[in-house]
């Protein structure tokens, strides 16, 4: 059942996004669960604003896996299982290894420096308890190995896995701080500014087996 009350979102020009992660958050934390049908009238008045801009938070939540529309039922809140979060790692790790095997030849001084101030920030945002801003920087951390690699596919690949989603859902469901997750990324950042090839792909396996282990997502079974 719908009944957290939460406080309305003032409009502004962008304000859509807003709707959008407060229907993904309540997803997430589970106030909405797999199987709840998401109603365009509630969220509307709970949050303030016009059903328009919530169906196409809704539409947009659809496209990335986490609502599913039933003809002449409605949209409704779509299980995401463990063998999705776990596929959708895995992927993401086989990108990155050659991601940054690309990367640790051709970063510069400019970019290796980029990168240590998002780390910092990513830490920071980490240390605050400040969720939305910590999966900002970490999803601008792993854009960045991508990034550098200046492979065009393999940065279109990337985008779609949509990233900041399931490292939104990974983030949520892991039995770490923010704090014990960020500091998972200076051995990434240590390869890369080293240009250490052998070094930069064992920290990637690392970071997502990691992951994939502590999220209790590796057993084949759901």
């Amino acid at each position: 059942m719908e009944t957290t009350k939460r406080k309305p979102i003032e409009k502004r020009p962008l304000y859509r996004d807003e709707i959008r992660n407060s229907i993904k958050k309540a997803i997430v934390s589970g106030d909405l669960k797999p199987g709840d049908r998401i109603i365009e009238t509630h969220w509307a008045r709970e949050l303030g604003v016009s059903q328009s801009p919530v169906r196409e938070a809704i539409r947009e939540l659809e496209m990335v896996g986490l609502v599913e529309n039933i003809p002449y039922k409605g949209s409704y809140v779509r299980k995401v299982t463990k063998k999705e979060l776990r596929d959708a790692y895995r992927v993401r790790m086989y990108l990155e290894l050659l991601g940054i095997e690309d990367a640790v030849e051709s970063i510069n001084d400019n970019q290796i420096k980029q990168m240590h101030k998002i780390l910092k920030e990513m830490e920071a945002a980490a240390e605050d308890e400040n969720f939305d801003l910590y999966i900002q920087k970490d999803v601008l951390f792993h854009q960045k190995i991508i990034g550098v690699s200046q492979n065009e596919l393999l940065q279109r690949s990337w985008e779609q896995c949509n990233i900041k989603n399931s490292t939104y859902i990974g983030t949520w469901i892991s039995h770490h701080t923010l704090e014990q997750l960020s500091v998972r990324h200076e051995d990434l950042y240590d390869a890369i500014s080293k240009r250490d090839v052998n070094l930069a792909t064992s920290a990637v396996h690392r970071h997502f087996e990691g992951l994939i282990e502590e999220m209790g997502i590796k057993e084949e079974s759901e």
